[in-house]
């Protein structure tokens, strides 16, 4: 038991109000600000802390949760004039930072081999077929005594070749895979493997830093200021307001009738939209069925999104996304920073259409290391930004090491995509009341700073939850997988009432079954009172609908 006066509740609602609120560096209506006492979190979820990390990941999620809420809360008495409280569930909040792993499919999950077997058509890089390329993604010591994150990303072509390693072998045994890795890493210096990963091969990767080093780094010092995300409204244009879309329903969702497309893959920019759609928004997503993609994640990730497989480099892919264009009001650029300017789609162009339409676009970017900087075009995933900022470092210090251990759950990305579905409802919202095009910038660092700014639990916490989880063991070589599966166990053994059926949902779904099935999923984190959230589609896999508006 944790001796103090210490609850997860309190603190979600000191960041909540003190910090999000009353902090004034989002620029919140005052629509939003009087809102915030109708928002609540509920007393019933467990009070003490039970993650094993040093950082309030819980605390985090629910407060932000708790102002993406509060700011749905707001147009939702714009729009349909309803007074209502919103509470917020502290569990689920944890839980849904591990959403994809909760996933099941007709009470299956995702690791089944009926179910397996479905998506495995998509990992085109054999990341989950052979060790020696999934553990491309890994933390390894360096020549110079540092700890170096390579990224294979969904293929492992190139970071196999930078290391002198062939493209595919049949080793099965993991630790040999891994011994082969630590020795090829340790033959460089981590300075010039940075170099040569980013600059050379384009890759992701990057020098695991402390807190402080990152702070004091030309990166940490050019987005060091930045708030969760940054909303630009164009300066060149003169577009009028847009009103609310006055087709709705009686669920009283804020996006209702909004029309969202979804240019993106993995988890934190998908998680934006999934939330949007929950919110209300009709969400396209546009994938492309000759790229590789994360299929495990596709199961939730496409929660009430109509996937259309479009070739943005062919003629017909892009006149496909050119009428789609026609008609939305958000767009969402999840690829390498540059890479939808390349295909003529960046925020220029984009903001450039509306102005011809006569009717403003919200453009939403992520990336992983900011929109400034000497990084901001280089590619990153959430492993790269926890491990660029020091986030890394203190969970392995956590732990009784002296090295980096990525943190235990995809946290950076989950909560990114609660930052940008915060991000659309402000710059919908602007759009509504002052007109205009606007381009909203999200970054896993930028969350990962205003995580760090909140500072680690007290020793004594921290004792209390390593005593908790004593039977938890991991290293710097434990990937995403391993690191996922090891929590879970550990967590769900220590606190088993954290997996409340009441805390999970269901939908049918097309998921390549000869029927629809029962997606399980994680339910929304907050509840209102009158506004119903909720999907208006299931989940499904590349390519099944039409590139056209419903």
């Amino acid at each position: 038991m944790i001796a103090s006066d210490y609850t997860i509740q309190k603190e979600a609602e000191r960041i909540f109000r003190e910090v999000l609120i009353d902090g004034d560096r989002l620029g919140l209506p005052d629509s939003v600000k009087e809102l915030a006492s109708k928002t609540t979190f509920d007393a019933t979820a467990i009070s003490e802390p039970y993650i094993p990390c040093p950082l309030k990941f819980t605390e985090s999620s629910a407060s932000l949760w708790a102002l993406a809420a509060t700011y749905g809360n707001a147009i939702a008495k714009d729009r349909f004039g309803v007074d209502q409280s919103v509470v917020v569930n502290t569990d689920i909040a944890s839980l849904f930072l591990t959403s994809s792993a909760l996933a099941r499919v007709d009470g299956k999950n995702l690791s089944d081999p009926s179910i397996a077997a479905r998506y495995i058509k998509y990992d085109l890089g054999k990341m989950f077929i052979e060790p020696s390329r999934r553990l491309s993604t890994n933390i390894y010591p360096t020549k110079d005594g540092r700890w170096y994150h390579t990224h294979g990303s969904m293929n492992a072509d190139k970071v196999l070749t930078m290391l002198g390693l062939p493209l595919h072998d049949g080793e099965k045994d993991e630790k040999k895979v891994i011994d082969r890795f630590c020795a090829k890493v340790k033959e460089f210096d981590s300075e010039y493997l940075d170099v040569l990963e980013n600059d050379h091969f384009r890759q992701a990767g990057t020098i695991c830093l402390t807190p402080e080093e990152y702070k004091k780094s030309p990166q940490g010092k050019a987005v060091g200021d930045d708030p969760l995300f940054l909303l630009e409204q164009s300066s060149q244009d003169t577009l009028p307001p847009v009103p609310w879309p006055k087709n709705a329903s009686n669920t009283f969702r804020p996006l209702e009738g909004i029309k969202i497309i979804d240019i993106s893959r993995v988890i934190a920019a998908p998680t934006v939209t999934k939330l949007a759609a929950l919110f209300g928004a009709t969400v396209v997503r546009v994938s492309c069925d000759f790229q590789p993609d994360m299929g495990p994640l596709l199961v939730d990730g496409n929660l009430g999104k109509r996937d259309v497989s479009l070739n943005l480099k062919s003629n017909e892919g892009r006149q496909a996304l050119e009428k789609l264009l026609e008609e939305a009001d958000v767009i969402l650029d999840g690829y390498r920073p540059g890479a939808l300017e390349k295909l003529g789609f960046g925020p220029t162009y984009v903001h450039e259409l509306a102005k011809q339409r006569g009717k403003g676009i919200v453009y939403v970017r992520e990336n992983c290391y900011g929109w400034k900087g000497p990084f901001a075009n280089r590619s990153g995933w959430q492993q790269i930004s926890d491990c660029v900022t020091g986030v890394s470092y203190l969970q392995g210090q956590f732990l009784g090491l002296d090295e980096p251990i990525v943190p235990l759950l995809p946290n950076s990305d989950y909560q990114t995509g609660v930052t940008g579905l915060i991000a659309i409802l402000h710059g919908l919202n602007g759009r509504v009341t002052t007109g205009g095009n606007f381009l909203a910038s999200i970054s896993l660092n930028q969350f990962n700073s205003h995580l760090l700014s909140l500072g680690t639990y007290s020793s004594s916490i921290q004792s209390a939850l390593r005593a908790q989880h004593a039977d938890l063991h991991l290293r710097h070589y434990d990937d995403m997988i391993n690191l996922v599966s090891k929590t879970l166990k550990s967590l769900f053994g220590a606190v088993p009432h954290l997996l409340k059926p009441t805390y999970f949902d269901s939908i049918k779904s097309n998921l390549g079954g000869e029927k629809e099935e029962d997606l399980t999923h994680v339910k929304s984190v907050a509840t209102f009172s009158e506004t119903k959230l909720g999907y208006d589609v299931g989940s499904c896999f590349l390519g099944q609908y039409e590139a056209v508006w419903p």
